[in-house]
Formats: structure tokens, C-alpha cells, sequence
């Protein structure tokens, strides 16, 4: 009589998450960001991502597509915004939200969080930024960022709303197409407070030569506390990669067709934040990379210190 009923509210187009899946949204995201960490995978972190798995296979890329183009309040709006999948995506935002005004950095720290795919925000003792973010409602964070970074081209690392409101706020857009006095290629160097950035630009494939920028980030520049990211976008090929000091943090796309045994050997990072998974824009069977997969990437390389985020989540390093 349950499967009948559930057919039956299926057909007229009504969805019953509780009844579809093991656990809600709410209990998987508490698991996430509260009692599991990035940098622990304990069984608990595994299976509420085989179960959040399960609301990303059943959320489609032309459903994702039609929730971007619809108007905030409209029926498609509300109705797409309402599947498990998209309460994630926008709790992982509102938590950025919060947390960022309110987290206060310590001396030699730095406070990262991932929203979506390669989208992360830092925050330093002093100053904040954020890079290749991306999010239908982006927008909403740039009251707290004072520039950003894009590394290129590609419509899901950057979001036009948020670029279009920091450039209204007066803050710098870094990237390698936009024609807003702050385009920069490889041997450009620039500082922005403490923050010193040096760029590279790189190969995506093959086809797309010196389409990627990538970004070697010193947060703690001239203050005796050095704390290097080498954030690389879209990058695919390790011997293009070539920071010029030691890097604490390495920023990669996991499935790019990067070598990263190759890559984290020559670059020899402290920790790693395996990135791009679930990218929405993307069939469920072409390119949404699963949880499974980053897990078995990350287990690939036997190395202490390599990660793999969820949206929405926290972490803070520390430097030596």
C-alpha cells in the first residue's frame, strides 16, 4: 500500500523526501559540519556521504539549471528549491553567511571554507577573499570579501551577480578575461593588505592553452607568519605547476586528468583539499564526480593530509 501511495504522489508531480531517503538533510548536514571533520573520514563522515550521495543522484543538471535561471520566489524557484539537494546547496551558503563576520581569526591562522565545487572563501587575521565562487545567490558575500580571484573562463567558477556587486562596492575582480583594470597573466604579482598573490597562467587540456590562472597566495605576507596556498583552478598538467616557495596548503581539481601523485610529489604541500565534486552543471553520468570517487582519490595518494571538503564546510590551518 506504501509503494502505491508514493507512485501515486510521484505522478502528480509531489516528492516525499522523508520517505525516499535514510536520513533528512538536516541530519546529514549536522554530521557534516558539526560532528564529523574533513580530516577525519570515520564511518559516520562515509555513510552520511553515501546517503547525501543519494539526494545528488536524484537531482538532475537541467533541474540545477532551471533553478539558476528562475526568479527568486517564482514557482520554479521555490518548487526545485524544495528538493534535499538544493537545501544543502543553500544551507552551505547561509552558513558561510553567518560564520564569516562572526569567526575571529587568531594570530598565523587562516579560516577556509568551501561553498560549492572550487569555491572557497578564506578569511585572515586582518583581511578576507574569496575564489572561484560560484552560487545562484553569491552575491550575498560580498559585504565581507575585499577582492576575489577567478581562475577562469568557465561559468562555474565565478558567479556574474557577485562580481558585478563587488565591482559596485569598489573591491578587485582578479582574472584572466575580464577587461576591469585587474586582468593578470603569468609573472604578475600584486599585494593586497598582508596578501601577496603571484599568477601563472596554464593549460586546462590540451585544446585550452594558458586558459587557467593559478594562484600562489601568501596570507601572511611580511609578518613573519607565512602561510602559502597554491590555488590551481582547472589545471591538468603538474609540470606547469611551479610555486615559488614552499606551499602549506595545495587547492586542485581532483579529475581534471592531473597527475596528482606527480603533482603533490613535486609540489610537496602540507595538506591537500581535493576539490570538484558534485558540479551540478554536469550529468549525473558525465562529470559530477561522486563522493565515492574523491574519497578513492584521496585514498590514492597515502599521504597523510589530504582532504575532501563538503559545501558549506569550515576548516582552520595553522602556520609553522
Amino acid at each position: 500500500m506504501k509503494r502505491i501511495f508514493i507512485v501515486l504522489l510521484l505522478i502528480v508531480g509531489i516528492t516525499m523526501p522523508t520517505m525516499l531517503y535514510a536520513q533528512s538533510i538536516e541530519e546529514l548536514t549536522d554530521i557534516f559540519w558539526n560532528k564529523t571533520s574533513c580530516r577525519n573520514l570515520t564511518e559516520a563522515r562515509r555513510s552520511a556521504m553515501v546517503e547525501m550521495q543519494k539526494y545528488a543522484d536524484d537531482f538532475t543538471h537541467t533541474q540545477f539549471n532551471e533553478y539558476l535561471a528562475a526568479a527568486p520566489g517564482s514557482d520554479a524557484d521555490r518548487r526545485i528549491g524544495a528538493h534535499g539537494l538544493m537545501q544543502f546547496y543553500n544551507m552551505a551558503l547561509d552558513k558561510l553567511l553567518t560564520e564569516i563576520p562572526a569567526t575571529k581569526v587568531k594570530k598565523g591562522e587562516v579560516a577556509i571554507w568551501q561553498l560549492y565545487n572550487m569555491g572557497y572563501v578564506v578569511k585572515t587575521r586582518t583581511q578576507c577573499f574569496g575564489i572561484d565562487l560560484y552560487h545562484k545567490f553569491a552575491e550575498r558575500l560580498a559585504p565581507m570579501i575585499d577582492f576575489m580571484l577567478i581562475t577562469h573562463n568557465h561559468g562555474d567558477h565565478y558567479s556574474k551577480s557577485l562580481i558585478a556587486e563587488l565591482e559596485s562596492q569598489g573591491k578587485a575582480v582578479y582574472s584572466n578575461f575580464l577587461e576591469n583594470g585587474h586582468k593578470v597573466t603569468t609573472g604578475d604579482e600584486f599585494t593586497v593588505g598582508n596578501i601577496n598573490i603571484k599568477v601563472t597562467t596554464v593549460d586546462h587540456n590540451t585544446t585550452l592553452k594558458n586558459f587557467v590562472n593559478t594562484y600562489e597566495v601568501n596570507c601572511y605576507y611580511g609578518k613573519g607568519k607565512d602561510y602559502t596556498i597554491l590555488f590551481t583552478g582547472d589545471a591538468h598538467n603538474y609540470q606547469q605547476l611551479n610555486p615559488t616557495g614552499s606551499i602549506d596548503l595545495f587547492v586542485p581539481h581532483l579529475a581534471v586528468g592531473l597527475n596528482m601523485a606527480e603533482a603533490v610529489k613535486k609540489i610537496n604541500p602540507r595538506e591537500v583539499l581535493m576539490s570538484h565534486i558534485l558540479e551540478l552543471g554536469h550529468a549525473i553520468t558525465k562529470w559530477r564526480w561522486s563522493y565515492e570517487y574523491g574519497i578513492n582519490e584521496c585514498e590514492k595518494l597515502q599521504r597523510d593530509g589530504v582532504y575532501l571538503p563538503v559545501w558549506g564546510e569550515k576548516m582552520v590551518f595553522k602556520s609553522k
